[in-house]
């Protein structure tokens, strides 16, 4: 009887260090697929500036949005952080970017490199790091071109809340897409006394 009661224990011993050995297994499975999984995130680096395009200082741009009749064309610049929080590398192949206005609308912005001789895509990622990234971000208002640079750069500021909304949307391999939002705290933006006052109220 007492060697049965050894076998028995034996055999359960055996039985819960097999249990152990796959559940360790899968764990350890579990934990390096969600590591090598593609997680790509943007955060903001220096915040919002802004001001109002003339056509002369950017025609290119001026030509992508083409604004209408009493339009004009807000341009915004963002610096970003690209981060990969995959242990495997990825590739950015295109960027959205929306930013919410005071008319109480997402704006798709046109999007381009901050350095008009540098090209945004493709950039590779490596693993568990980081990419700088320049934006140049432009969109149609309506309004008339007046005033001087201060003023242009306070109109850039007032169409905006006091606290921005901004959206971007990473396209990465594989037709995967990562979606992050905050609220930019709008403090390098001009903006004009009397806006300031209403954002405050």
């Amino acid at each position: 009887m007492p060697w049965t009661d050894m076998g028995m224990a034996r055999e359960s011993l055996s039985l819960l260090a097999s249990f152990f050995a796959v559940a360790s297994t899968f764990y350890f499975w579990l934990v390096r697929a969600n590591r090598e999984r593609a997680k790509l995130a943007a955060c903001t680096v220096t915040g919002l500036r802004g001001t109002m395009l003339m056509a002369m200082e950017d025609a290119v741009t001026f030509r992508r949005v083409s604004p209408g009749d009493h339009q004009v064309v807000l341009k915004y610049w963002l610096d970003l952080a690209i981060v990969n929080n995959s242990s495997l590398p990825n590739a950015l192949l295109g960027i959205k970017v929306w930013v919410k206005f005071t008319d109480g609308r997402w704006h798709a912005m046109d999007v381009a490199s901050a350095d008009p001789e540098a090209d945004l895509f493709p950039q590779n990622i490596d693993p568990l790091t980081t990419a700088g990234m320049k934006l140049a971000l432009a969109t149609k208002w309506d309004g008339d071109v007046s005033g001087g640079f201060r003023e242009r750069e306070c109109a850039a500021g007032d169409a905006l809340p006091e606290l921005v909304p901004v959206r971007v949307e990473l396209q990465a391999l594989q037709g995967q897409c990562f979606v992050t939002e905050w609220l930019d705290d709008g403090r390098l933006l001009a903006r004009t006394e009397q806006a300031g006052r209403l954002a405050a109220a």
